[in-house]
């Protein structure tokens, strides 16, 4: 099976790197090499990508292109993003690579992950499939695509002809459900031993990754941290413009600005992330957690927590204690 992996600037290449060496680790312990992996761009030009900061490039040269009829499949690994702003102009700058995109025969699969998951989406072959992304983009991805029919408590959906995958390491689901497609189970549960990685998860956190929607941002985070010292029942607006020395239009205007959210419902989700920690990692009782967290009553915090993530407390952390 010939994989392509596509390099384009600003794509987060990591995963692409990751990808590559669990296929050549499939291809050993199987005794052949059911993976061939080449690099992939829109044309055969070198490619920078940016490592961690703009003071750090690595330059990557393509040895085939987009148009190659003999690629099996193309993995587009996700790009650097911190909101659903950077999404939409990252759709916009990229129009040469949506354009090969949609070039590519249907007898080609298309895998994504992440944000690259928007990407797939403008070329229409997701429509009319199930798809998953990185949670914190749902608002977004079903605006602009609903024709497809978005599954975001799941990790990864294999379709005929697309794969899609959450989060940053969305590449591993997808390496993984490869691995165990073509080579086996054994052959995967060797490798999942012999790498130590985690074993595939059918679904995810709802709250994973809050954090990257405002880690570039004063604002965000000052926010963040005072959401997290503030018990639940003083969770005002108007206090926490105060604290921040602005107005509450310009405070909402800005929260909105950054996250697509409402200032109310970004704080809903901070402290509801925060709550999420605890059943995770915590053995304490959902009385003992309502309480620390300053909820008014247990039931208001089993409301508030299920409206926000689709899940019950209990079931949260029957599915994802640690």
């Amino acid at each position: 099976m010939k994989i392509g992996l596509v390099v384009f600037p600003g794509c987060v290449a990591s995963g692409l790197f990751a990808f590559a060496e669990l296929l050549e680790v499939a291809n050993k312990r199987s005794g052949k090499k059911p993976f061939e992996i080449v690099w992939v761009g829109l044309d055969l030009c070198s490619v920078p990508v940016t490592v961690g900061s703009q003071d750090v490039v690595v330059s990557l040269t393509p040895q085939t292109t987009m148009a190659d009829s003999s690629l099996d499949a193309i993995l587009l690994p996700g790009f650097w993003t911190d909101g659903e702003r950077k999404v939409d102009a990252a759709l916009r700058s990229q129009k040469d690579l949506l354009a090969s995109l949609k070039k590519i025969p249907p007898t080609t699969d298309l895998w994504s992950y992440c944000s690259s998951v928007s990407l797939l989406a403008e070329t229409g072959r997701l429509d009319n499939k199930e798809a998953t992304s990185t949670w914190w983009l749902a608002d977004f991805l079903q605006k602009n695509y609903p024709a497809v029919q978005w599954r975001f408590t799941q990790t990864c959906i294999l379709n005929e002809g697309t794969c899609t995958a959450s989060g940053v390491n969305g590449y591993l689901p997808i390496a993984q459900a490869l691995i165990a497609k073509v080579c086996g189970q054994d052959v995967m549960r060797d490798i999942v031993d012999l790498m130590v990685i985690p074993r595939p998860e059918k679904s995810k956190q709802p709250f994973q990754n809050i954090n990257l929607m405002f880690f570039e941002d004063k604002l965000m985070r000052q926010i963040y941290v005072w959401v997290e010292q503030t018990p639940a029942t003083a969770l005002i607006i108007s206090e926490l413009a105060a604290v921040l020395s602005q107005t509450e239009r310009t405070l909402s205007r800005k929260v909105k600005a950054a996250t697509g959210l409402s200032c109310a419902h970004f704080m809903r989700l901070i402290k509801m992330h925060q709550a999420s920690e605890y059943l995770i990692y915590s053995s304490d009782s959902i009385n003992v957690i309502s309480d620390r967290l300053g909820f008014s009553d247990d039931a208001a915090f089993r409301r508030m927590f299920k409206k926000v993530s689709s899940y019950t407390p209990s079931d949260y952390r029957q599915s994802f204690k640690r």
